[in-house]
Order: C-alpha cells, then sequence, then structure tokens
C-alpha cells in the first residue's frame, strides 16, 4: 500500500472535532462521582462501579487524540519554536485564569504555597505527591503531560515519519505492550496500601501516580496517537468502521470491570480506544459520516479544552454551596450533575469566545499565516 496524499491545510476532519467533547464528558461523567454522594448506598456503590473509572478512559483518548491530530495536522517546514509558541498560546491563558477562579472559589484556603506555584507553572504532575498534583483545579494536572508531549512532540513526529509504513503496525503492538506492561511492574514492585477505600482507583497512591499521573508514562498514549495517525495516512488501517469499533470499545470497557484496577486505569481499553480513534479519521478520510461529525459536536468539540479546565472549579462550588456532607437521592444527582455540566458548558463557550480564540488569534502565529480548521487538545 502507497503513501495517501498529505490532507490540504485546513483540511476538515470533523469527526476528529467531534469527538473531543465525548472524550471530555466521560472525565466529567468520572468526577461527578466524587463531588455528588448518594444516600443511597447501592447507587453510590453502583455508580462508582460502572461509572466512577471511566473518566481514566477519557483520559487515554484525550492524550491519544492529541497525539494523533498534531500529527495529522502537522505542516511540513514548520518550526519547533513555532509550534510550541501555537500550543502555549492556545493552553497557557486559559490555564493561568481557570487557576485564578479555583483559588478564588474553594482552594485558595486550603492549598500550600508549593502546591499552588507549581500547579499554576504546570510542572505539578512531576510530583507524585497527590497534595501537589490534585491541587487548585485539579483536572490540570494532565497539562503537565501536555507540556511535555509537546516539547517532545517534534522528535517524535520526525521519528515515526521515518518508521517504514510496514513496520508501523509493529511500532503500534510495541507501544501497547508497554502500556500494559507499566501496571504489571507496578503490581510487582509497588507495595499496596490498605488503608485505601476498596473503590480507589489503584492500589496505592504511588501506583496511582505512576501509571495516571506521571507524564513519562502517559507519552505512551501521545506516542501511540502519532503512529496511528501515519497508519492511517499511510493507508495502513486495516478498513474497520466507527461502529464495529465503538461497539468493540464499550464491550472492553464493561468487560474489564472486573480486572485488577491498576489494569483499568489505561492498559485495558488502550487498543480499542487507538482503533476507534484510527476509524473515524478512516471515515474522514473517505469523507464519510460518523455519529461524531455533525455541527452539535463540532460546536461542543472546540469547547472542550476549556470545558476540561471550568467543569472542576463550578462542581466543587455546588460542592460546597450545596453542603459537602450533603446525601442525594438518585433524581437529586441527577439534577445537580446537569447544573454542573449546564453551568460548565456556559463558561466554557464564554471561555472559548471571549479568551481562547481571540488570543490564539493574536499569539499563535505570525500575522501572515493563516490558522488551519483542524486543532489538537
Amino acid at each position: 500500500m502507497s503513501e495517501t496524499p498529505q490532507p490540504r491545510t485546513g483540511r476538515r476532519m470533523p469527526s476528529l472535532t467531534g469527538v473531543r467533547f465525548p472524550a471530555i464528558f466521560l472525565v466529567f461523567v468520572g468526577h461527578v462521582a466524587i463531588s455528588v454522594h448518594f444516600a443511597d448506598p447501592e447507587a453510590g456503590s453502583a455508580y462508582h462501579r460502572y461509572l466512577g473509572g471511566i473518566g481514566k478512559m477519557g483520559l487515554s483518548f484525550f492524550f491519544l487524540l492529541s497525539g494523533f491530530i498534531l500529527s495529522w495536522a502537522a505542516r511540513a517546514g514548520d518550526s519547533a519554536p513555532l509550534f510550541w509558541r501555537r500550543r502555549m498560546a492556545k493552553i497557557v491563558p486559559l490555564h493561568w485564569l481557570t487557576f485564578l477562579v479555583a483559588m478564588a472559589v474553594f482552594a485558595g484556603t486550603a492549598v500550600t504555597g508549593k502546591a499552588a506555584v507549581l500547579n499554576f507553572l504546570m510542572l505539578q504532575s512531576w510530583s507524585s505527591d497527590p497534595v501537589i498534583f490534585g491541587s487548585v483545579n485539579a483536572p490540570s494536572w494532565s497539562l503537565t503531560c501536555l507540556v511535555f508531549f509537546y516539547l517532545l512532540f517534534p522528535v517524535l513526529h520526525r521519528a515515526v515519519a521515518r518508521i517504514r509504513p510496514q513496520h508501523l503496525w509493529w511500532c503500534a503492538a510495541a507501544v501497547v505492550a508497554l502500556v500494559i506492561a507499566v501496571p504489571a511492574v507496578v503490581r510487582a514492585v509497588v507495595t499496596p496500601d490498605p488503608q485505601l477505600a476498596p473503590f480507589a482507583p489503584a492500589s496505592s497512591v504511588k501506583a496511582f501516580w505512576i501509571i495516571q499521573i506521571c507524564p513519562v508514562t502517559r507519552l505512551l498514549d501521545f506516542f501511540l496517537g502519532i503512529v496511528m495517525a501515519r497508519i492511517v495516512r499511510t493507508g495502513r488501517w486495516i478498513g474497520l468502521g466507527p461502529l464495529h469499533c465503538g461497539v468493540l470499545l464499550t464491550a472492553v470497557y464493561f468487560a474489564s470491570l472486573d480486572a485488577p484496577r491498576e489494569y483499568r486505569l489505561t492498559a485495558t481499553t488502550i487498543i480499542p480506544v487507538a482503533l476507534f480513534v484510527a476509524s473515524l479519521a478512516g471515515a474522514d478520510v473517505k469523507g464519510g459520516k460518523t455519529i461524531v461529525s455533525g455541527p452539535s459536536l463540532q460546536w461542543l468539540g472546540n469547547l472542550s479544552y476549556a470545558f476540561i479546565l471550568i467543569h472542576w472549579p463550578v462542581m466543587m462550588f455546588f460542592f460546597k454551596a450545596f453542603g459537602e456532607k450533603h446525601l442525594y437521592s438518585v433524581p437529586e444527582a441527577a439534577g445537580v450533575a446537569a447544573l454542573d455540566f449546564t453551568v460548565s458548558i456556559v463558561l466554557a463557550w464564554l471561555l472559548t469566545v471571549g479568551v481562547e480564540r481571540p488570543i490564539v488569534r493574536r499569539l499563535a502565529r505570525p500575522r501572515s499565516q493563516t490558522a488551519g480548521t483542524l486543532t489538537s487538545m
């Protein structure tokens, strides 16, 4: 199979844009388990079991899709400094703004000075201390990973471009093997903490940090996205459609609920996540429509970055406003979650149109360049 032509600058990949929001919404669903406490123990237990960990799969989407989109949209002759300038213009201003919102709403009286500084500088995930990596606006730990990915992307992208097309699937398999090996090694060498709750995402904080938070570990997801993008671009995609890959992803997620919890963080779903993202890109290349290529999800997809940063301050605001120890019936819990979601969407829209887009237009590229329509996370 020969290498497919490079897409024109600005070519729309609607499914890749549209799937961004469902990925981030999974993170929101997982965070509901933290911010909304059920009065019915069985309801709370069921939510934690079936949906409490679904945000971890959303994060795999988040990182893998970032690598895929950046690789797909890479510009010939683009310099590393210009690439870094565009990325920082997109992520830094909104991070600083939502950092200040979080400090004002709930974190300012509790966070340590060290944690606040590391959070502000997007360095918190290099620490294995949950007081630091989970500080202030908790989801912003992922920005530490993104900054690390962006710094390495020019090198990683060139390295993958040198891989012969017939070897790309072997490369993808090797990355997947490493993702699966991480929890296996962690379970073998990290001592479990018996004091952690049964529904904790890992057997110890150290294990959780290594698998879920550490930028070096999460680089595997990002790198796999780069490899999958080249697989599609070179015509090596195996032709599976988004429907089949979506069904596979759903089935694997629920089938893996009884797997050891360290594996559930990333390893059990990394293969169907990678296949699903590649299948969406394959459908876009052929000009077909998918379930995530419609205008509503296009609009939501463009709000995804602002949404992931603002939803946690919103959740914590209502968490405190309604009482931290308040227990909710199932209808009340659904109502609070809907309120969190609605307010977060409105604020994400305001942040996107009022802050992110103007700053990106002004700072991300020289005036002589025009923006493409495909952007990363």
